[in-house]
């Protein structure tokens, strides 16, 4: 139970968590696990490499790719082959006949997002957001709406089971001079947006004349997915991409935009001003990994299993009244029966060793919602997930 004379203090942690820019509200949250520097993580960790390569055939290979390095200086928008290579990878994931021409190198998913938000924020343009969305990509667009003389406009979802956005909803906020971001598959759900909505967000912008830019950093689909998506295949889209979760090189900094050639030219010119030019620390590497076919679907097969795992745990928690099923990616978005906010809830958790997200971080500001990674070892993972459990029903 919450004490009483705690009670003045999470009113406060409520009215903080709901009135801080996301911005200062993100640093707080590794300031908070500075802490508590031994807390297990269940929260902004990535899965670690020997959950994957042992299982894998091509071990080997996949060694050797991560350590092939190359050092030198290259186009802006990132070696030719390389990029060749990706709009293969793309072609066959789409359906969509992309060319290198079609794809540029950046520094992470993030790098790229702001780049394309730097390009295309005009005075006057407004950004569209959807929440729940990551925070980076929220905090990243404040930075280049205020910068730049944009306006900033959030949506939130009416759907509070699942968040997921319908084009109704939408549809009144696309005009010329809009653009649209969403994370597909959304982080923090899980969830892919319906085909049939996406594909008319995609039309409907490109009839208003506005940009629709998806962040897909988590698209680690947990079970095959063989839509065709060839109605992306426009120019009003913007596809950010990330080897991050897919191919486990998070921190290694290596992300790619996806869009049509004319829009690449004025992304990688205005690259070559502010970063240089592309990374190219690891294009062998990168190659390497787009020629193994055996290498996502390991990934995706391995991510299931620990999602179906963490999910049956968390139905033995008395705390968890809500979860979302992931479709994508190795996170679950949970909701807690809390009386006080999810950040509240968060800095409870870390006194008791335990790191999660809060959903505040997500922008979700009603109901207690938190994050959790699953990409652990199983008797890790079980262990983590019983001492959340614990934490949880002591409160």
């Amino acid at each position: 139970m919450v004490s009483q004379s705690s009670a003045s203090d999470g009113t406060a942690d409520a009215s903080y968590a709901n009135n801080a820019d996301i911005r200062s509200l993100f640093l707080k949250y590794w300031q908070e696990l500075e802490r508590c520097p031994n807390c297990i993580n269940l929260g902004m960790g990535m899965p670690p490499i020997e959950l994957f390569k042992y299982e894998l055939e091509a071990q080997e290979e996949f060694d050797a790719g991560r350590q092939i390095w190359q050092a030198e200086y290259q186009h802006q928008a990132g070696d030719k082959s390389v990029r060749e290579a990706f709009s293969k990878f793309e072609a066959e994931r789409t359906g969509i006949a992309y060319t290198a021409e079609n794809i540029m190198l950046v520094s992470g998913a993030l790098r790229g997002f702001s780049l394309v938000l730097d390009c295309l924020v005009k005075d006057g343009t407004r950004v569209v957001e959807i929440v729940p969305t990551y925070p980076l990509c929220s905090g990243q667009a404040r930075n280049a709406s205020e910068r730049r003389g944009g306006k900033l406009l959030t949506v939130v979802p009416k759907d509070t089971k699942t968040f997921q956005i319908t084009f109704e909803e939408i549809k009144p906020y696309i005009q010329p001079s809009t653009i649209i971001y969403l994370t597909n598959p959304n982080n923090p759900t899980g969830l892919y947006l319906p085909k049939d909505v996406l594909s008319k967000i995609v039309t409907t912008c490109e009839n208003e004349g506005a940009y629709l830019i998806i962040d897909q950093a988590c698209d680690l689909p947990l079970n095959p997915i063989y839509d065709d998506r060839t109605y992306l295949d426009s120019p009003s889209v913007i596809r950010i991409l990330s080897l991050s979760k897919t191919y486990l090189l998070a921190g290694f900094r290596l992300g790619y935009v996806v869009a049509n050639p004319q829009l690449i030219e004025i992304f990688s010119n205005a690259f070559a001003f502010s970063d240089g030019n592309a990374p190219c620390v690891a294009n062998k590497a990168i190659i390497k990994y787009l020629n193994n076919s055996q290498l996502m679907p390991l990934f995706s097969k391995v991510s299931r299993h620990k999602v179906e795992l963490a999910l049956n745990r968390l139905t033995k928690c008395r705390s968890v009244i809500e979860f979302i099923k992931p479709e994508a990616c190795f996170y679950i978005f949970l909701k807690i029966s809390y009386p006080y906010s999810s950040w509240r809830l968060f800095k409870e958790l870390v006194s008791r060793g335990v790191n999660v997200v809060p959903g505040c971080l997500f922008g979700v500001r009603e109901g207690c919602w938190i994050r959790i990674c699953c990409g652990r070892e199983d008797d890790v993972l079980i262990k983590y997930l019983d001492k959340l459990s614990q934490a949880l029903d002591s409160l």
